[in-house]
């Protein structure tokens, strides 16, 4: 549910609230038809014709899942950016008042960071463009965890639902990756409240 204070540069970052900068994937290089749209510009001379290339671009949606027992936590890989929801120091708030921060991170200045993360493939994410996409990520940052940790809707795993459920919402994924991570939520929902928060919350 949170990433522990350890001497590692990311556990550092993560426990400082720190936010890595945002980095746009490589396009896909193949072009279709329906990639390619026409404008008219007005000239002095006359109406010349442009040519606008939009490629639409696919990403990888992973789960991650890192650390064990009071410090597992779960957060969601969605291209170039890991979204994750946190807490500095879960001794010292009140699991059952505080909510836990969401925040973003660069994925890969991250990953071989993490101890030893297990990696769930979900699905892919699909933009129109690299502006669409820019957008969708930026909305995905906006969102905040509604209830405290310890109380059902307020934990890592929530958050990540949340995440999802904007993205398909939006058009980006399908049912299928929403339900691919559902499956991994209603399996391991009670586990982790228990062992995180010591409370047991179900699904």
């Amino acid at each position: 549910m949170f990433f522990q204070t350890t001497p590692s540069r990311l556990f550092l970052l993560l426990s400082l609230g720190s936010v890595l900068p945002w980095v746009s994937p490589s396009p896909i290089p193949s072009l279709a038809v329906s990639d390619i749209s026409h404008y008219e510009r007005r000239t002095e001379s006359g109406v010349s014709v442009s040519t606008v290339i939009k490629r639409e671009i696919q990403v990888n949606v992973d789960l991650v899942i890192s650390g064990l027992g009071k410090a597992e936590h779960w957060s969601v890989d969605v291209g170039p950016t890991l979204f994750q929801a946190g807490t500095r120091d879960p001794s010292t708030m009140d699991k059952f008042k505080s909510k836990l921060t969401t925040s973003h991170y660069d994925w890969d200045m991250v990953k071989h960071q993490l101890p030893n993360p297990k990696i769930i493939p979900l699905g892919v994410a699909k933009f129109k463009d690299a502006a669409d996409q820019k957008q969708a990520l930026i909305k995905v940052e906006g969102i905040r965890m509604k209830a405290a940790a310890a109380v059902k809707g307020g934990n890592c795993l929530d958050y990540i639902k949340d995440v999802l459920k904007l993205l398909k919402k939006e058009g980006h994924i399908t049912q299928v990756v929403a339900a691919t991570y559902k499956k991994e939520y209603d399996a391991n929902y009670s586990r982790v409240s228990k062992a995180v928060w010591g409370v047991d919350l179900q699904p």
